[in-house]
């Protein structure tokens, strides 16, 4: 509760009027008393009575409790103690004598006073001082109990966490293990971390985790390394051991801080997925061989069977009588074009299975259409199919293996007249060719056929609608495509039948 008014208008009073007259007075008095009881003896003994009265007040009470010492002893020195007796008046004699007590009375008074404030001070200071290394001291008490308190805790959670964990010097000296490591391993954890680590290290990893650790502490960075520790039941295991380091404000390296973490299971898994890979490469391999094979007998199936028909042509204008030489010369012409495109039809599908640099010619993508169209007009017109060309005139030169790209445009061309037999409808098929985007064109063979029945399965490999078809001629076609960077797909048409698309990148 706040002190009142009244109150605190009494302590002052009583500080500063009643405390310095009581003081004073006690003093003046007892000197005058003690003067009155030597003077007898001693020759002017009041002086020094006086101004010890003077001195004692001013310590005890304060400058103006000497002040108030010195009125009262001024005048009971010159009403009792310096003639004339019994008056307030002083004698000339004397004045010099009063004049120099009162002088020396108000320097001791200052003196004095300023020697108990000094005093008062230091007291207050050391007082303080006291308190300040009391509450320090207490502090510290308290910061270290909270210090052990929180390494307690420290401990307690590093124990309780199911994993190795340890920390060690800035040199590299293990200072701690947690309750998991010590149990999970067959020997004491002590000494350098590698030299302790040596004892529980596979082996064959041992040499990399010192190489990677004595990295670490010369770089003072993180670590991490793959090594197999033996475990406390002698059966090794894969840990990853992660270390990172704890550095100060300053930048100064204070300790490593460690973990492993069992990675037994992801190991095996991934040991799995590798075997897995392996595998699946093999199988890869034997189904691109299985692929090879029967891609080269599907695309030499045409040729080959050009040259048989062209043979038997042959064969029946020489046993004509007479012989007729020149349709003979030149069905064998054709019998050797066949033949060179068949032995050009396996080395290009044989490069689609190898990693062998690609052909890359500049080519009039038209031109090749148009070459393509007049080889196969015969077979059209035995098939009764009109084949009608829509060919841009503004095509770039684009660069492509002109072999590979005629197979695919053959391959889609006998596609489309084989979607067209028996169905009634008119027998036309449609080819395009145009730009496509900014370095691209594309060609479109569109067919008036019965349509697709598996637009989603066409380009997988063996698939086929067909009752003696092998499912390679479009996975084939859609090699050779993506092998020019290309892609290809298929649309039905509005009108009935199916469109099919490849583009071809121009490279400039």
């Amino acid at each position: 509760m706040a002190p009142t008014l009244i109150e605190r208008l009494s302590e002052w009073i009583i500080e500063h009027c009643v405390k310095p007259c009581a003081v004073a007075g006690f003093f003046v008095l007892v000197a005058f008393l003690w003067t009155l009881y030597f003077q007898h003896a001693i020759a002017y003994p009041f002086p020094f009575l006086f101004l010890g009265a003077v001195m004692g007040s001013a310590w005890f009470g304060g400058i103006l409790s000497g002040f108030l010492a010195i009125g009262m002893s001024t005048v009971l020195i010159d009403y009792f103690l310096v003639p004339p007796l019994y008056s307030m008046a002083v004698a000339q004699k004397s004045q010099t004598f009063v004049a120099a007590f009162i002088v020396c009375a108000i320097a001791i008074a200052l003196v004095s006073s300023a020697q108990r404030r000094s005093e008062k001070a230091i007291r207050d200071a050391r007082d303080q001082l006291e308190n300040r290394v009391h509450e320090r001291t207490a502090e510290l008490r308290r910061s270290n109990q909270e210090l052990e308190e929180s390494g307690r805790r420290l401990r307690m959670w590093a124990d309780a966490i199911p994993q190795p964990m340890w920390s060690a010097q800035a040199h590299g000296s293990l200072d701690y293990c947690n309750q998991h490591l010590i149990d999970s391993i067959p020997c004491p954890m002590e000494g350098a971390l590698d030299d302790a680590l040596a004892c529980v290290l596979h082996p064959v990893d041992e040499r990399l985790f010192r190489e990677a650790w004595r990295a670490a502490l010369a770089a003072e960075k993180k670590f991490e390394v793959e090594a197999r520790v033996l475990g406390a039941d002698g059966e090794y295991r894969w840990f990853l051991i992660r270390s990172i380091p704890q550095h100060s404000a300053d930048g100064r390296l204070m300790r490593w801080f460690g973990i492993h973490i069992d990675i037994e299971q992801q190991y095996r898994e991934r040991q799995g997925l590798i075997e897995a890979h392996d595998e699946l490469s093999r199988s890869a391999r034997t189904l691109s061989m299985g692929e090879m094979a029967a891609s080269i007998a599907h695309e030499l199936n045409q040729p080959l069977t050009a040259v048989v028909t062209h043979a038997y042509a042959c064969r029946e204008w020489l046993s004509m009588q007479p012989a007729n030489l020149e349709k003979a010369a030149a069905t064998a012409d054709k019998i050797v074009q066949e033949s060179t495109r068949a032995g050009s039809v396996v080395s290009r599908v044989r490069a689609l299975f190898r990693t062998e640099a690609p052909v890359r010619l500049p080519t009039d993508l038209n031109r090749l259409i148009v070459d393509l169209v007049h080889l196969q007009h015969d077979e059209a017109a035995r098939r009764n199919v009109a084949i009608n060309l829509l060919l841009a005139d503004d095509l770039p030169a684009v660069e492509l293996d002109p072999i590979q790209v005629q197979q695919v445009l053959l391959n889609l061309i006998n596609n489309g007249m084989d979607a067209m037999t028996n169905t009634g409808n008119p027998s036309e098929l449609t080819i395009r060719s145009q730009k496509h985007g900014q370095n691209e064109v594309r060609v479109t063979v569109e067919d008036s056929g019965a349509g697709l029945a598996a637009p989603a399965r066409i380009f997988e490999p063996f698939f086929t609608t067909k009752p003696h078809g092998m499912g390679m001629g479009l996975a084939i076609c859609r090699s050779i495509v993506e092998s020019h960077d290309g892609r290809i797909w298929a649309t039905p048409r509005d009108s009935g039948g199916a469109a099919f698309h490849f583009t071809l990148r121009v490279h400039a």
